[in-house]
């Protein structure tokens, strides 16, 4: 049993999670570790493939989600094929539509049959707001080819309080894609959970709960998980950028069913990757 009285046997889908080529890790790490602006960051594996499903073992995680990020369009090309090759029977890679690439519905649709499920979208890294134009095209790009699309929501420990990815833009993002199956990371908005309270919390899409737990205030969380439906919360660390048997606890010790807390940790990330 758990310390707090739940049995251990549960099954576990985190739906952010990073890695990175072997060759590029190291790099990639620093760059980002050094990048920090509004707290210390340290990564808690290596960045490889190997150093995830080395830290999912030692936190129970059965499968995960791998986000890349193009930061430009030329990048997209490597980081599709990256994704197609490191797919496993553990990880799901969302691999990466830069809001300046030329074709972003044909790549979508390739990245589709090749047997990707899903795409992750940065504001900050891509310097491009949510509800702008080029964002709403890769967004209806993933809807029309079945793919989910993962976005990172509020502000970025790297960036000075951008406001690309604000919880509204987050709003808009879905009044515009509507039928698109929409993940919106850090319970909606990084540091801006009134504002994702306000804007995010009751839509009809997925809220991940990264970076947040311990971060964001009791009460707001507690308004934001009533607010909430339950069955479109689920699990998410952004490992390497924090510990995943730590978060797995957090997660476990929420102020909700256990039944609603099962399915919020497995099921539910079934349904949004479509699996």
């Amino acid at each position: 049993m758990g310390t707090d009285g739940r049995a251990d046997r549960r099954r576990i889908f985190d739906v952010h999670t990073h890695a990175f080529p072997d060759a590029i890790a190291p790099r990639a790490l620093a760059r980002l570790t050094g990048m920090a602006v509004w707290e210390p960051v340290r990564p808690t594996h290596d960045g490889t493939v190997a150093g995830l499903v080395a830290s999912m073992d030692r936190a129970g995680i059965e499968r995960a989600v791998v986000c890349s990020v193009a930061t430009k369009a030329d990048q997209v090309p490597k980081i599709s094929e990256w994704s197609v090759r490191v797919a496993s029977s553990r990880l799901v890679p969302f691999a990466s539509i830069h809001p300046d690439f030329a074709h972003p519905e044909a790549e979508a649709e390739r990245l589709a049959a090749a047997g990707v499920r899903g795409l992750k979208f940065h504001p900050e890294y891509m310097g491009c707001a949510l509800d702008d134009p080029r964002c709403v095209r890769v967004a209806r790009s993933a809807a029309r080819a079945n793919l989910a699309l993962v976005v990172h929501a509020g502000y970025d420990f790297a960036f000075e309080k951008e406001d690309l990815a604000s919880p509204e833009r987050v709003r808009r993002l879905h009044e515009r894609v509507p039928d698109l199956r929409l993940l919106a990371c850090h319970l909606g908005g990084w540091r801006r959970w009134e504002e994702a309270l306000d804007e995010v919390a009751g839509l009809p899409i997925y809220l991940e709960t990264s970076m947040s737990l311990g971060r964001c205030a009791p009460a707001v969380l507690e308004r934001i998980l009533r607010k909430h439906p339950p069955e479109l919360l689920l699990f998410g660390t952004d490992a390497p950028w924090a510990d995943q048997a730590a978060e797995v606890e957090k997660f476990f010790a929420l102020p909700m069913a256990e039944e609603a807390l099962r399915r919020a940790a497995w099921e539910n990330a079934l349904e949004f990757i479509g699996i």
